[in-house]
């Protein structure tokens, strides 16, 4: 395989590992025995791990290397509302579609809370013309993933809320759906710190 290829894959795997919370937080990462995991030298790991530490997935440290980011409430809490402010913005001046007065826009959502909560912040921010933005909402739905199985936990409410969003979307209710954007945002912040526990890991029990 060329180098190219293996940085990739190992980038993905990382990648992929970090978003699904295989990492606790605050764990170090450390490139040797990542590269051992994963049958490959230390050189791919590293250039995979400063790409990640570039997309804010992963933090690094001067002369301490790389390591799961520990989310504070007060961190969660301001994700929440910023990527609530731009998936209002990118609704900006949308108005209710008269093509389609009583047929759905887009596609249903798939499975998990996790994957639909991606899915349908992606289409929204895909209304958007500005690629900043589009782009802005899918570095935050990477960033959210490994939050979002905690979240549903927290919340049982919010993959109700969450439906209720795509019913929205998928008809052109663009004036609902920025009011419940807000709500559900809100509703986040209002969890974040419940949230931020249920991420700590578990001490083993005394005895």
């Amino acid at each position: 395989m060329s180098p190219g290829a293996t940085m990739e894959r190992v980038y993905f795997e990382l990648k992929t590992k970090v978003m699904r919370g295989a990492f606790a937080p605050g764990e170090r990462l450390d490139p040797a025995q990542l590269a051992r995991n994963l049958g490959v030298s230390p050189t791919p790991v590293r250039d995979a791990l400063h790409r990640l530490s570039g997309e804010r997935l992963i933090e690094t440290w001067h002369q301490e290397g790389f390591r799961q980011p520990i989310l504070a409430e007060a961190d969660l809490h301001d994700l929440y509302v910023w990527t609530g402010w731009l998936l209002t913005l990118a609704l900006d001046g949308k108005l209710p579609d008269p093509g389609i007065p009583g047929g759905p826009f887009g596609d249903s959502m798939p499975g998990t809370y996790r994957e639909e909560v991606a899915f349908l912040f992606r289409a929204i921010a895909w209304m958007s013309e500005n690629r900043e933005l589009r782009q802005a909402v899918a570095s935050l739905i990477d960033r959210s993933e490994v939050f979002r199985l905690a979240e549903a936990r927290v919340d049982r409410q919010c993959r109700d809320a969450l439906k209720a969003m795509d019913a929205d979307f998928r008809y052109g209710r663009w004036s609902a759906l920025r009011s419940k954007i807000t709500r559900f945002h809100r509703r986040r912040t209002w969890h974040a710190g419940r949230v931020v526990a249920e991420l700590r890991p578990r001490e083993p029990p005394l005895g």
